[in-house]
């Protein structure tokens, strides 16, 4: 008998959510038939779920101080920790957009956690509608567990390509800081230093979407790199830097990978990454390009979505070793850039040009240096566990 908590908060990414007549809902449907509608609240700005509902699933919880055990058939283990976005999955360091909270004694986690990375590590036993905001469940502690992907040490011993695109460039200059300082620059001197830092690397082969300030068709760049890659492994970096004019205290540093847009935010950065489109009078809106979806589903079925998300993490981490502004997370958004770079795929925003002391830091030598090496480190970390196994450019087995 399940037992399904009388009030879940929650903040909502999945617009779907919000059209529910009695207030944002998440419907739970078991593969016995059984079905559940789960209220969702949106008390702290985003997607949030009570913690129970894990136990609903079939899930052994375990909370306690700050810190929150989730576990089934003592096989899978995810490590929570209240008022951080970072957890542990089999210990694998990952991120969520939102950290967990707590209201009164009630703990709370991001919707993200139920409705991303469960179906996306576990698709056999979780899939998520987000058209109807369903997510359809099997119990774990009857099912064959499914197969992970491996996140050891890789035994691949090909070339591997790396492609860097800097951002903007020619005609198109990109979002503007202080003082002149302009995106395209910030963005080919990053990328430039991240080049030659790469080809010292054995084993490491570097190409550049431009290596000076011309224009390049948007869509030709994840072509491009796609078609430098070949069969070999590889991966595509555009490295960017961000701005938000209405909001100039807004700074920090984010990484995107291919995938639906969840907020508002993530909107309005691809929005604004997705600007070269029409500097040549196109204008075209990639979400609702008819090959969009058949992309996403390729990037799903090869696994390069996860793949991705792991390489922004590791960006990320790197990134917060030296830079002065705040992490601000791994997010997701339909980035025309990316769409035709099939392989594991990130775009970087370094800094916000917009805010008066970042936009100027952006602009400094040493600042660029510090970023390509860090982002260079992040490059040979993941090639350290990408591609698993010995097949060139190969996946894992599961999400």
């Amino acid at each position: 008998m399940r037992v399904l908590a009388a009030s879940l908060a929650c903040a909502l990414a999945v617009p779907a959510l919000l059209s529910a007549q009695s207030g944002p809902e998440l419907r739970i449907e078991w593969s016995d038939g059984a079905t559940a509608r789960i209220p969702v609240s949106l008390d702290r700005g985003y997607a949030a779920v009570e913690l129970s509902l894990f136990e609903d699933l079939g899930w052994t919880v375990a909370d306690a101080g700050r810190d929150v055990e989730l576990g089934v058939a003592g096989e899978m283990d995810i490590s929570l920790r209240v008022g951080s976005p970072f957890f542990r999955w089999d210990g694998v360091l990952l991120q969520l957009t939102d950290p967990p909270y707590r209201a009164g004694s009630r703990t709370l986690v991001p919707l993200q956690l139920v409705t991303d990375f469960l179906p996306r590590r576990l698709p056999d036993l979780y899939v998520f509608d987000g058209q109807t905001s369903t997510l359809r469940a099997v119990d774990p502690t009857v099912a064959v567990r499914p197969a992970v992907i491996d996140d050891g040490p890789s035994t691949y011993e090909g070339v591997r390509v790396v492609v860097i695109d800097a951002g903007h460039g020619g005609v198109d200059p990109g979002a503007m800081g202080p003082r002149g300082v302009r995106e395209k620059n910030v963005a080919l001197g990053i990328a430039t230093r991240l080049a030659d830092i790469l080809r010292t690397e054995p084993g490491i082969e570097v190409h550049m979407t431009r290596d000076d300030d011309t224009f390049v068709e948007l869509w030709d760049r994840g072509q491009h790199a796609t078609d430098l890659k070949g069969e070999r492994a590889g991966l595509f970096v555009s490295i960017h830097a961000n701005s938000f004019p209405t909001r100039r205290a807004t700074r920090g540093f984010e990484t995107y990978f291919l995938a639906e847009a969840r907020t508002e935010h993530e909107r309005r950065v691809a929005a604004i990454e997705n600007a070269p489109l029409s500097v040549r009078g196109e204008d075209v809106d990639p979400e609702e390009q008819p090959d969009l979806g058949f992309i996403l589903r390729e990037l799903r079925n090869l696994d390069h979505q996860h793949w991705s998300s792991l390489l922004a993490e590791l960006v990320q981490e790197e990134l917060d070793g030296f830079h002065p502004g705040p992490n601000r997370g791994v997010k997701q958004g339909v980035l025309a850039v990316l769409t035709n770079a099939l392989m594991p795929s990130v775009l970087v925003e370094v800094g916000y040009l917009s805010h008066d002391e970042e936009g100027l830091l952006l602009g400094e030598e040493a600042f660029q240096a510090q970023s390509a090496e860090a982002i260079a480190r992040a490059v040979v970390r993941f090639f350290g566990r990408y591609p698993p196994g010995s097949g060139v450019g190969g996946s894992g087995e599961g999400a």
